[in-house]
């Protein structure tokens, strides 16, 4: 009887096994915003989502997504109610508050401009500048929150800030502003999926980046508890994913061309 009763005892233990460990599991909440073509509408089967769905099965974690305004996304990351917010790129503002993972991918950003077919030529932004200052003729729209906040206050630059890339780019094409910076893979998509295909061509950058290579990583607090080793963790499997070839096929499987 005794025999027995220790079998049922570890088969019991084998099948609540798996369960205990899931309930076990640690949750680190992500904050981020629809930012297509890493983050759309369909958040659970967009490309940074289940990139990191892939690095928390290596770190032995669960990440939940909250979708906020970017500002909103730095104010949760502040107040440790979210882990991390991504994607964010660094500068030295940021860095005083905020620790960052190793570099997801690259990102080259530039500004956004709109030729209507019915103004003159010279009503519209030059193809191109060499000091930021000499933009500060045009109507330059932007996002509170992004890492060009500083770098426009220090150019003496007005920006005339919306709350998300889509706003900004329906602006632009109204009128409203002149010139909008947005990381160049990120902004033709979003045209491409807000205007049709003969508004969409009036569309052009000008040549010289705002940022060129920039690399773009996950953003945490300095205060988040155990924050070192979460973050080792992370680098490592970040690692692993790139080693393996996973990152390099949801690459493939959702259509993206980067740099990484």
């Amino acid at each position: 009887m005794f025999k027995l009763w220790r079998f049922l005892c570890l088969l019991a233990g084998l099948i609540c096994a798996p369960w205990m460990a899931n309930a076990q599991q640690q949750t680190l909440v992500i904050a981020t915003n629809i930012y297509p073509p890493y983050v759309r509408e369909d958040v659970k089967n967009s490309f940074l989502p289940v990139l990191f769905d892939e690095i928390g099965k290596k770190m032995k974690v669960r990440f939940e997504y909250v979708i906020q305004p970017w500002k909103r996304c730095e104010q949760s990351v502040e107040s440790l109610e979210a882990w991390g917010a991504i994607p964010y790129a660094r500068n030295a503002e940021r860095e005083k508050n905020f620790l960052f993972s190793a570099p997801i991918y690259i990102s080259d950003s530039k500004f956004f401009a709109y030729r209507d077919p019915q103004k003159s030529s010279d009503q519209s932004p030059p193809a191109t500048y060499d000091d930021l200052r000499e933009l500060r003729k045009w109507r330059i729209g932007g996002i509170q929150g992004y890492y060009y906040e500083p770098i426009f206050r220090e150019a003496h630059i007005d920006t005339d800030y919306a709350l998300s890339e889509q706003q900004n780019f329906m602006r632009l094409q109204l009128g409203r502003i002149d010139l909008f910076p947005a990381a160049v893979t990120v902004g033709w998509s979003i045209i491409n999926d807000l205007f049709p295909r003969e508004i969409a061509a009036n569309f052009y950058t000008l040549e010289k980046p705002l940022s060129n290579g920039g690399t773009v990583h996950l953003m945490t607090s300095k205060r988040y508890p155990d924050n070192d080793a979460l973050l080792q963790r992370f680098n490592q499997a970040l690692l692993t994913v790139r080693a393996n070839g996973t990152f390099a096929q949801l690459v493939e499987e959702f259509g993206l061309t980067m740099r990484y």
